[in-house]
């Protein structure tokens, strides 16, 4: 086996990148990936880690620079201390780190063709990745969004002195229903009274919800929308995107990229890019107008909307994301966790930055909601 760093993904063929991607990995693919490049993500930025065996891909991951800060997820007092001694010192808190993972979204970036020995593609891309951030001047690797039963890749990144911490959990919403009205009336009337009032802000301010068709034609204000809600991120900033990339959706991605979109008197005022990822729904981008937002509800009245999608296409789940947790929960979402590997080339700091990042980094520790009436009050 031999590791290679490319630069571009236009650099490697797109079916043998693909063919190891396995099923219901949409942000892996080549299409998906190219797509974030020609909307200017790469700028320098994004490296893919691929490991040969002969002729053929063994292994492959997608590799990113970027400069965070570790009190990224903090609250409360340790946030407004972090943000003021930033005012004075601008990089105190900033970690330039190796991140593995897709940029703007959730998951682990980590392929392997089956055929091949997994535990040395693995040791193999490890190598190859600790390489580039050394090249690079980077001393902080990290590896993000695992899931619990990932625990086999995980114990071989502990083993080469990875770190495991807590990332922000995710929402997922378990699709049970025939129908929007059948999902409702399954609620308890408390959590249903909140969604059928947000509901009926937007219907008398004839405010419309509906799958938007020409994306080109749009693509200036689908743009500023999503960069409101990037600015205005409290808990994690997604990567920015130009117009090319909304401009690309149907052409690379046909019916399994649905843009929802709000709008009022023709006017655009907010969408959700809904991704179709087998037989999962994923909430993948929001962009809202905060002016209308305030007033009608438009980002919860988009998930019912999701919902109502996810129903109807004869989804199994949807992927909600990991922020805004609280009003997922009402709308009936389970909330699962995700782990991440963290690495310094400097062993002290290699055990002090993960342990400071996990103390600062709130987990979920809120009881599950009673949200549905049990099973036999309402009909399948």
């Amino acid at each position: 086996m031999n590791v290679d760093i490319h630069r571009s993904i236009k650099e490697l063929d797109e079916s043998q990148w693909d063919a190891i991607v396995g099923k219901d990995r949409i942000f892996c693919t080549h299409k998906y990936i190219e797509s974030l490049e020609r909307s200017g993500m790469n700028k320098d930025r994004c490296y893919y880690v691929v490991v040969r065996d002969g002729d053929k891909i063994a292994a492959h991951a997608c590799a990113y620079f970027i400069s965070a800060e570790l009190d990224v997820f903090a609250q409360g007092a340790i946030k407004k201390i972090a943000h003021l001694a930033r005012s004075k010192w601008k990089d105190f808190f900033v970690m330039r780190s190796l991140e593995c993972g897709p940029p703007i979204a959730l998951g682990n970036t980590l392929s392997f063709n089956d055929g091949s020995d997994r535990s040395k593609a693995l040791h193999m891309l490890c190598s190859g990745i600790e390489g580039l951030a050394k090249e690079l001047g980077i001393k902080f690797i990290l590896f993000r969004d695992f899931y619990d039963h990932e625990a086999e890749l995980g114990g071989h990144l502990q083993g080469r002195g990875y770190e495991k911490i807590h990332n922000l959990p995710k929402a997922e919403l378990k699709i049970k229903w025939k129908s929007f009205d059948e999902y409702l009336n399954s609620m308890r009337s408390s959590y249903r009274s909140q969604i059928v009032k947000s509901m009926d802000k937007c219907a008398k301010a004839n405010i419309s919800i509906q799958p938007l068709k020409d994306l080109s034609a749009n693509s200036c204000e689908l743009k500023r929308l999503y960069d409101n809600v990037s600015n205005q991120a409290k808990e994690i900033k997604r990567e920015q995107v130009d117009e090319t990339f909304f401009q690309d959706l149907h052409g690379r991605f046909g019916e399994k990229a649905v843009v929802l979109a709000a709008k009022k008197d023709d006017k655009l005022i907010g969408f959700m890019l809904a991704l179709f990822n087998g037989k999962e729904l994923i909430s993948a981008l929001v962009g809202l107008d905060y002016d209308y937002n305030r007033e009608y509800h438009i980002y919860f009245n988009l998930f019912y909307k999701t919902i109502e999608l996810a129903i109807q296409t004869g989804m199994e789940r949807i992927d909600m994301g990991i922020t805004t947790l609280d009003p997922k929960r009402d709308m009936g979402s389970e909330i699962a966790a995700l782990n991440m590997y963290m690495k310094h080339s400097n062993p002290l700091l290699n055990k002090v930055i993960p342990f400071v990042f996990d103390m600062i980094t709130p987990p979920d520790i809120t009881e599950p909601r009673n949200v549905f009436k049990a099973a036999a009050a309402w009909p399948l």
